[in-house]
């Protein structure tokens, strides 16, 4: 077994993750891709939460169903110091303003593009605006940082999916937790 350097590791799950959310099939209606809240939205709408979940579930299949919007919503209604997102080391406390316009900015790309709303999107067209993301390429949306925001979300989504007890479980992995979590997240 070789040793590979921390770069190459990282840039083998991103084009893993690239390939994944480009050859998938996602539901178009996020209602039958939930199984159920798993707990009440205290910041977003009902509408951004759900354009939030199909966002993030272009970036790791499942997000949507794991709770993506909720763990996110979750967060950025809590007293900063408990909040278990990524951005929270990056943005200081304007964790719900950042969501909130980039989720805007998602919607405004989405206009610009093709003059339908993200989630009115079909998944080649959805797929077209994470990329216009990924790559500084949007035409509308520029507030926050596209990329930034990819990444970001792209974070929340991986945690959702995979940083739970079930999530290891799925990847085949043992959940060895020094103390088990209260919550799947």
């Amino acid at each position: 077994m070789s040793d590979i350097g921390r770069r190459q590791f990282l840039s083998g799950i991103a084009g893993t993750a690239a390939f994944t959310g480009s050859v998938a099939s996602y539901p178009t209606s996020l209602a039958s891709a939930k199984e159920t809240t798993l707990v009440p939205l205290r910041t977003f709408s009902a509408s951004q939460a759900d354009t939030y979940s199909a966002w993030c579930d272009l970036l790791a299949t499942g997000a949507a169903k794991a709770g993506v919007a909720e763990f996110v919503d979750k967060y950025i209604s809590e007293p900063y110091g408990k909040s278990l997102l990524l951005l929270r080391y990056f943005q200081g406390d304007a964790l719900r303003h950042f969501y909130v316009a980039g989720i805007a900015g998602i919607d405004q790309e989405s206009q610009a593009r093709f003059k339908k709303s993200f989630l009115q999107l079909d998944n080649k067209d959805r797929l077209a605006v994470v990329d216009a993301a990924v790559h500084a390429k949007t035409v509308a949306w520029t507030k926050p940082d596209p990329n930034f925001f990819y990444f970001i979300s792209r974070s929340d989504a991986v945690d959702v999916v995979y940083g739970t007890e079930a999530g290891f479980a799925a990847l085949g992995i043992p959940y060895v937790a020094h103390i088990p979590p209260v919550t799947p997240w």
